[in-house]
């Protein structure tokens, strides 16, 4: 594999047929497509590893995936999702299912599970609560209407910008009668029991909201990505990047990191281009944003262009999603011997989720946090006893508030002071309580911590307050017409998760879109 090259030591021409700006997979999906068609391209990555939220990083001899930590659909050969990855990758990428409880869900002191199977799940769901089986069947309905309307409207965001009001209306129009609405309100109006709500909505740490401020469409799209199960990438995360950059490179392209782009070059009217932070630049006749919607619009394009376009105030009125601190912790004792389950679990205090969240919204330092979600990464891939025996890695995301980090938001990485290590402290000692509390047999046996902040989103991710997937998935975001592939200004696509919708998986949809856009096709009809 030709792999990633750091800006400052690369000696590479000043043309490419393609430039795609971010590394994340919403930037590689359609560096990878157009590699295939034999395009030469160019990604450029600012920080020093490629990947974006699919990247892994190790300390003291431990690895963890920065942000994937599990997928749906992709171990179903014939799926749309396992063709993608198949093609980005040439196939080198595997995958191991997960067992058939993927997701425990806690509500206070009891335990549902999220079984793998429609089937099965409901069955499952129904056992939980025998009184609302109406209910639950009506859900499940409702889960897969939305799917099939999702199709055609997200299909509708890779089309051109000129696009008639009468077929926008057709293509969207269904997939709209979900997405204006709340989970929360969807739901209530089928059942009035709030634990069963809770149930179903569970993981909404997956689309970092809440029932009550999410979209519904987002909330079904997301039941039925794991309703077969849930599956992991065997040899980690990192083997996502590796394996797409071995495609991108046998084209003649290249990832550089350590290379930030200072802005996007226009000239007359349309998209050119790049210039670097570092001085220099590249050229080519297409250019992909992945840096995130509002990265793109209100920093990479000349001031004065974006203000012509419009899009500068639409872009600062978008709600963003919800901020989570992350805490990696390092055991130094193998998962063979300690038992850890591969399931996921997602912890609340309460089947009021949305109460509890603005609860501790408004005393958070006095409050509990309101949603953990624990992973056990090293008990998920088969490879990994291999890569690092004897030792287990575990990740605890839990929802935080922007309001007790903002008083640090202009300080430097590593420098952030004492009073911001105190905080630190402070919520590492209670996310991993929640750890402790689920499996006690680990007391006594970490070996290594390191918290992840909203302030580290906002370094590594170039996020504004923490927020992990960038534009919250509320109603009113899938209402804006112009949040699209296509941007107003010829030559320049936007891809990722602000496309389509949050996660891998919707990050990958949004590279789906961007590509689409470019070669004026539908790209995944072309995959065997």
């Amino acid at each position: 594999m030709k792999k990633a090259q750091s800006y400052k030591k690369a000696n590479l021409p000043e043309s490419w047929d393609a430039i795609i700006i971010g590394s994340g997979i919403g930037g590689l999906t359609p560096a990878a497509f157009l590699a295939r068609k034999g395009q030469r391209v160019l990604v450029l990555e600012k920080h020093s590893t490629a990947g974006g939220c699919t990247q892994t990083y190790t300390r003291k001899g431990y690895e963890w995936d920065a942000g994937l930590h599990y997928v749906g659909e992709v171990h179903r050969p014939g799926g749309t999702m396992r063709k993608i990855f198949d093609h980005i990758t040439d196939g080198r990428l595997e995958w191991a299912p997960m067992p058939e409880v993927y997701n425990r869900i806690v509500i206070g002191n009891r335990f549902y599970e999220h079984v793998a199977g429609m089937e099965r799940f409901k069955k499952r769901i129904k056992e939980y609560f025998p009184s609302e089986q109406a209910a639950i069947d009506k859900y499940m309905d409702l889960v897969m209407d939305v799917t099939r309307a999702g199709k055609t409207f997200f299909a509708q965001q890779a089309l051109p910008g000129d696009i008639d009001d009468e077929l926008y209306t057709k293509m969207s129009g269904q997939f709209h009668t979900f997405s204006c609405r709340t989970a929360r309100g969807v739901l209530r109006e089928i059942t009035d029991n709030d634990e069963l709500i809770a149930v179903l909505c569970g993981n909404c740490g997956d689309y970092v909201s809440t029932p009550g401020r999410v979209s519904f469409a987002m909330q079904a799209m997301l039941t039925r990505h794991y309703l077969d199960g849930a599956n992991f990438p065997i040899g980690g995360a990192g083997r996502i990047a590796e394996t797409i950059g071995e495609v991108i490179g046998s084209a003649g392209g290249s990832i550089l990191v350590d290379a930030e782009v200072a802005s996007i070059l226009v000239k007359d009217g349309k998209a050119c281009g790049v210039s670097m932070k570092e001085g220099g630049e590249f050229r080519a006749p297409i250019i992909i944003s992945d840096a995130g919607l509002r990265n793109t619009i209100l920093r990479l394009l000349p001031s004065d262009l974006g203000q012509v376009v419009g899009l500068p105030d639409q872009c600062r009125g978008m709600e963003l999603s919800d901020t989570y601190a992350v805490l990696n912790i390092g055991v130094r004792e193998s998962n063979k011997t300690l038992g850890l389950d591969p399931a996921n679990l997602w912890v609340h205090p309460g089947s009021d989720i949305d109460g509890n969240v603005d609860a501790y919204e408004k005393d958070p330092m006095n409050t509990p946090m309101p949603i953990h979600f624990i992973s056990v990464p090293s008990a998920k891939d088969p490879t990994w006893e291999d890569r690092f025996p004897g030792r287990t890695t575990i990740d605890v995301c839990s929802l935080t508030t922007w309001s007790i980090f903002e008083p640090f938001a202009g300080t430097q990485w590593k420098q952030r002071g004492h009073e911001y290590e105190e905080l630190k402290k402070k919520i590492s000692h209670e996310m991993l309580s929640q750890v402790l509390r689920f499996y006690p047999n680990l007391e006594g046996k970490i070996d290594y911590m390191e918290l992840a902040t909203p302030l580290s989103f906002n370094h590594f991710l170039g996020r504004e307050q923490g927020e992990i997937m960038s534009l919250a998935h509320t109603p009113e975001r899938y209402q804006k017409r112009w949040l699209r592939a296509i941007s107003p200004i010829p030559n320049l696509y936007l891809s990722g998760q602000d496309v389509t919708s949050g996660g891998i998986v919707g990050a990958i949809g949004g590279g789906v879109a961007a590509v689409s856009a470019v070669l004026g096709k539908n790209v995944v009809q072309d995959l065997r």
